[in-house]
């Protein structure tokens, strides 16, 4: 454990203002509770609730030996929770979900493949193996199946008879240490006479880990998944490193200072490309073993961001240098564990600080570590991201919860005296209400389809222009040089027409779910005036907050067009002929730019449709309800009654819910 974890709280001012915003947004829900029905109060409820589970999670993405599983045990306040020299083809995906609430004394779950995600690694070689399969790469798929039989065999032998049993399931514990995270993480090494048979007992079928812990220092729950390197054996781990993105508000991409003056891993490149700036930070490790880390630094700096640029990724994206073992120093109150090379290195980046007539402090090394400056900048995307994001929606839903307590209660007072007005054109109440709710929800069906269509339209027009000018160039270099050489065509111009497709469909998307929004609102909130007339003074219903477009990450996957290997050239032996060439090509490149499609359909645009019908399913419902009851007012909730007089003449219902909508919307401005 560290000996000074209070320096993890450095950093925690970019959250401030987002903790403060939700302790006030609490206090005004609890207010309105204090005023509502029992419906209205469960709902609220729900919104609080909302509020207390909020957790933001950040993801870790790198290259091989860069130092991720290093950095996460920093956050996590305990360096050496995670084994940081793991086979990358070995390792698994783990999470540590930090301040979250657990299901009674859960401290640590691994979760083991479905038996048919095995079968389709062991049958087909996983996402590799359909690469190989599709491009016709017999060699390399030969070769895939003799890893994945050593693979199965170490696997079986090692689980033994339970080998079957454990597929499709979990184990759970009260407890994790060293050894346990080890037993399903990590195999070590074959050849170490050391090795503890327990060790990696489980690591080969293990998809994920998942470990629970509180750090007091952190002022909101935190999820941090630690993935491994994204160019693994079979690329299984891709697959999950992408699941694991999809759902993530900041991915920190982290590098090794000495790798970083190379061009990053094109695979790590394709997919940090598909993210907003604002949710990627580069944090670049090991500058203490660089020779001259304070000239090397701004040089390294330089050539990442030329590197950025080429892939089309913005150059004011935050890069953060640093090193993981300094942190760990200053955390465990030990510099003893730093190597010369490290001591020097620190030393002069110490004297370049300004830090040379002050005497050394643990407090300085950490500022120098890199760490206060990640800490920094991931709780600034928090706050800006997902953060704000949640304090819109809970204000918004309130605003509206409130407004609903207000025709409520006015439902209530007019049902003892004059009447509910109930103004609906000749129609009983429960049929109006029914009617448009059921009209909005057929055009949110519509409106998703043909949104789907629009974008699976384009989608495909931009495979058929991409497989069009690759099958020209190809053949235009074939009439210019024969058969002789070998040829490849980049597929970077067909994720560029299709992220254009994705954004278009983006755009298209927030104007017309936001119009249908708008007008369900504005028939709503008539329903109700047609329902209460006059009394309900000033009144409104805001229309749902249209649903966010994640970024398109199955863009980023691998492919196998891009697969610089032996494969192309043994592709090219095999064919005679410029029609062979040409029609075996247009069939490849066909297949692989509608599997990149397939995957946004289903993994991204299908999400985001179904949250914008569900969105507005949700409002219709919960508005449908009060209307219904609004318009069943016949007798006074005795409930009700006992609350409206307890009120006060100086201070009524309405005066509460007016001044409660006043401060929940200056808040929103």
């Amino acid at each position: 454990m560290a000996r000074n974890d209070h320096l993890l709280s450095v950093g925690n001012e970019a959250l401030t203002p987002m903790t403060s915003a939700m302790s006030a947004l609490t206090a005004q829900i609890d207010q309105l509770t204090e005023v509502a029905d029992a419906r209205s109060s469960a709902r609220l409820a729900t919104l609080k609730t909302r509020m207390e589970n909020f957790t933001a999670s950040v993801t870790l993405v790198g290259q091989v030996k860069a130092g991720k599983s290093s950095i996460v045990n920093i956050l996590a306040g305990r360096p050496a929770l995670l084994p940081s020299d793991v086979n990358p083809w070995t390792s698994v995906v783990t999470t540590l979900n930090i301040n979250t609430r657990t299901e009674g004394d859960k401290k640590a779950k691994f979760t083991f493949f479905e038996q048919e995600e095995w079968d389709n690694l062991m049958v087909g070689g996983g996402r590799l193996g359909e690469l190989a399969n599709r491009a016709g790469a017999d060699d390399e798929m030969e070769d895939i199946r003799r890893q994945i039989g050593e693979m199965k065999a170490k696997s079986e032998a090692r689980l033994g008879q339970h080998f079957d049993l454990i597929l499709g399931q979990s184990h759970q514990y009260d407890y994790f240490d060293d050894e346990l995270i080890q037993r399903y993480v990590c195999l070590g090494d074959d050849d170490d006479p050391d090795i503890n048979p327990k060790t990696g007992r489980f690591a080969d079928v293990t998809k994920s880990a998942e470990l629970y812990m509180d750090i007091p220092q952190y002022p909101i729950s935190l999820k941090l998944c630690d993935t491994p390197g994204v160019n693994d054996t079979f690329m299984v781990r891709e697959q999950i490193t992408l699941r694991s993105l999809r759902g993530s508000e900041v991915c920190v991409v982290v590098l090794a200072a000495s790798q970083a003056l190379t061009t990053m891993d094109m695979a790590l490149m394709r997919i940090i490309a598909q993210f907003e700036n604002r949710q990627i930070i580069l944090f670049v490790n090991r500058i203490d073993e660089l020779s001259d880390p304070v000239n090397q630094v701004p040089e390294i700096r330089d050539r990442i961001q030329e590197t950025l640029k080429q892939n089309s990724i913005d150059t004011n994206t935050s890069v953060v240098f640093g090193s993981a073992i300094w942190a760990e120093a200053a955390l465990t109150g030990n510099p003893d564990i730093l190597s010369e090379e490290s001591r020097e290195a620190l030393n002069t980046f110490y004297l370049a600080a300004g830090f040379g007539d002050q005497a050394p402090s643990l407090d300085k090394i950490w500022a120098l570590s890199g760490l206060p400056d990640l800490l920094l900048a991931m709780n600034e995307r928090i706050a800006d991201g997902a953060g704000t994001r949640l304090l819109d929606r809970v204000r918004h839903r309130a605003r509206n919860i409130a407004s609903q307590i207000r025709a409520t209660a006015v439902a209530k007072n007019l049902s003892e005296g004059q009447g509910v007005v109930r103004d609906l054109d000749g129609v009983a109440p429960e049929e109006a209400i029914t009617k448009v709710a059921a009209e909005y929800e057929k055009k949110a069906a519509e409106l998703t389809a043909s949104l789907r269509d629009k974008v699976l339209e384009r989608l495909k027009s931009a495979e058929d222009n991409f497989v069009k000018r690759a099958t020209d160039s190809l053949i235009s270099h074939l009439e210019l040089n024969g058969e002789q050489g070998t040829w490849q065509y980049d597929p970077a111009g067909l994720r560029t027409l299709q992220k254009a497709a994705y954004f278009s469909f983006s755009r298209a998307m927030r104007k017309d779910a936001g119009a249908l929004y708008s007008a369900a609102a504005a028939d709503v909130e008539a329903l109700y005036q047609k329902l209460l007339g006059n009394h309900l003074g000033e009144f409104s219903i805001e229309a749902p907050i249209v649903p966010r477009v994640p970024p398109p990450l199955g863009i980023g996957r691998t492919i196998a067009l891009d697969l610089q290997s032996t494969w192309w050239r043994r592709w090219w032996q095999r064919r005679k002929g410029f029609e062979a060439y040409a029609a075996d090509y247009t069939r490849l490149i066909a297949s692989e730019a509608n599997s990149i499609t397939k995957d946004l359909e289903e993994n991204q645009i299908a999400a985001v449709l179904e949250n914008v019908r569900a969105g507005l399913s949700d409002f219709l419902r919960e508005q449908k309800e009060t209307l219904l009851n609004i318009s069943a007012s016949a007798e006074q909730d005795p409930n009700q009654a006992a609350l409206m007089a307890g009120m006060t003449p100086k201070k009524s219902r309405d005066d509460i819910l007016g001044d409660i909508l006043k401060d929940l919307s200056n808040e929103a401005a």
